[in-house]
């Protein structure tokens, strides 16, 4: 989705955040003026005389903002169509009404949810952040799912992210996710790929799963089976790419957790990832958090970090595969390389040209509590799926009630008071650093992000801190 059109459009002068605010305002059924607007202006409705009056004059101002974003009237009318984009246009226009407009911008409802769907997984990961084994006593009936989702549609959260454990092996994730597919919402799967025979790769497909995302950590059968704990399970993995690949009906990426263990082999996982037919490479930043508490030592120096964004860079800049990261460190490099030719606006999108900064300034790098949360597989709310703070439980309080009155949400959308470097950096608005990084070291959000190049004073006094630790426990 082309949100620089969004961004471009809203933030010309008060006049079109006033109208916009008004017209995303939900009424007591949950349907705004706006949605009546798009199906007016698109012709998938044939509103009566008065109702045409009405939007008349809202029809005029969706003109102008198209003549003056060089937009024909079949390019915008194609893109109001998008029901992805819908839900996206309708989120800023009344994020921008609340907030106003914010660098980075702080959303009503975030874009994008990653909900941890169940416990339960196939694999034993060393680096796993949720301790995914068995399932939890206290997982949600489908009904709660299903409500979820609903209200996540209400909110015109525009994409949800299936994780676990391993969702693939819980029965309801086929019902959820065609109930997200008839609300239009993005959805994608996080899976560990050993499960996706061609009939569950077609179902995928059936069900209207956009992107697929399946791990591999490295293109060597025993390294990747003794990182994720089960032997054999390497083949299966590439085999479960194979079957989505050859589906053709909704992108697949592969995703490594780059750590010491593989960073030598970043080239070659990139190389594997275009022969097998993936459309991105995403390379995850680790964590300490949950296993990952355990492997430490396994963490990427600052330099290793920076070596690896730009190799994405380079790739990404050849145009052959998409290669992005968890690092919001990597819009800092596309900008100091690129030229503002393309940049990472989020951990999934990208933008060029001259819009292209502006974008990543107004979504902003971390999105952690901001413009993204996570969903624990019993309805617990975290910031974050590597930061276990619990915030709200959807057994309890709304979606909307936790996401705006969370104290911890509401602390980690200010960036001004960030610690050591990340709070003076001139990249802040398009990074901020990774806050559950920052988490997992100093069990303090607002501390550095010790694994940038700018911080790695700060990454190299927590290992010396480590390693007299170990000299004192061995006196």
């Amino acid at each position: 989705m082309d949100l620089s059109y969004l961004v471009g459009f809203f933030i010309k002068n008060k006049v079109n955040r006033v109208v916009f605010s008004y017209l995303a305002r939900k009424n007591g059924k949950d349907k705004s003026i706006l949605e009546e607007l798009l199906a007016f202006y698109t012709g998938e409705s044939s509103a009566g005389f008065f109702t045409r009056v009405r939007l008349f004059p809202f029809y005029l101002f969706f003109e102008i903002g198209r003549i003056i974003l060089n937009q024909t009237r079949e390019e915008a009318k194609k893109k109001l169509s998008d029901p992805i984009f819908r839900h996206g246009i309708a989120l800023t226009m009344r994020s921008i009404g609340k907030y106003g407009v914010t660098k980075p911008q702080v959303f009503s409802a975030p874009p994008v949810v990653v909900w941890n769907f169940t416990n339960v997984c196939n694999l034993k990961c060393r680096h796993c952040y949720q301790n995914a084994g068995k399932r939890l006593k206290n997982e949600l009936s489908l009904e709660k799912r299903l409500e979820i989702v609903d209200e996540l549609a209400r909110e015109d959260v525009f994409s949800i992210a299936y994780s676990g454990g391993e969702p693939l092996m819980d029965k309801d994730i086929w019902k959820v996710l065609e109930r997200g597919a008839k609300h239009g919402l993005y959805q994608s799967i996080a899976t560990n790929g050993t499960l996706i025979t061609p009939q569950v790769a077609k179902r995928m497909a059936d069900v209207g799963v956009n992107y697929v995302e399946i791990s591999l950590d490295s293109t060597k059968p025993e390294v990747h089976d003794r990182f994720r704990g089960v032997p054999g399970f390497w083949k299966r993995a590439v085999e479960g790419i194979e079957n989505a690949v050859a589906q053709g009906k909704y992108e697949v990426g592969i995703a490594s957790t780059i750590t010491q263990m593989n960073f030598d082999e970043l080239e070659d996982l990139i190389q594997f990832s275009k022969n097998i037919g993936a459309n991105k490479f995403y390379a995850f930043n680790f964590i300490p958090t949950g296993r990952g508490k355990n492997i430490v030592d396994m963490d990427l120096t600052p330099e290793q970090r920076e070596k690896m964004l730009n190799i994405l860079y380079d790739h990404y800049e050849k145009g052959d595969i998409v290669c992005m990261t968890t690092s919001p460190q990597y819009a800092r490099v596309c900008m100091m390389r690129g030229n503002l030719e393309k940049i990472p606006t989020s951990h999934y999108t990208y933008s060029k040209g001259k819009k292209a900064k502006t974008l990543a300034e107004f979504i902003g790098g971390c999105g952690v509590g901001r413009a993204y949360c996570s969903i624990q597989p019993d309805g617990v709310i975290t910031p974050c799926v590597f930061m276990p703070i619990p915030v709200g439980d959807l057994k309890e309080k709304s979606f909307r009630e936790i996401w705006e009155e969370s104290p911890v949400l509401k602390e980690l959308r200010t960036r001004e008071d960030l610690e050591e470097h990340c709070g003076v950096c001139e990249y802040r608005s398009v990074c901020g650093g990774c806050r559950a990084r920052a988490y997992g070291y100093f069990g303090n959000y607002k501390a550095p992000d010790p694994g940038c190049i700018n911080n790695k004073d700060v990454f190299f006094k927590l290992k010396g801190l480590k390693e007299e630790r170990i000299k004192l426990k061995s006196i």
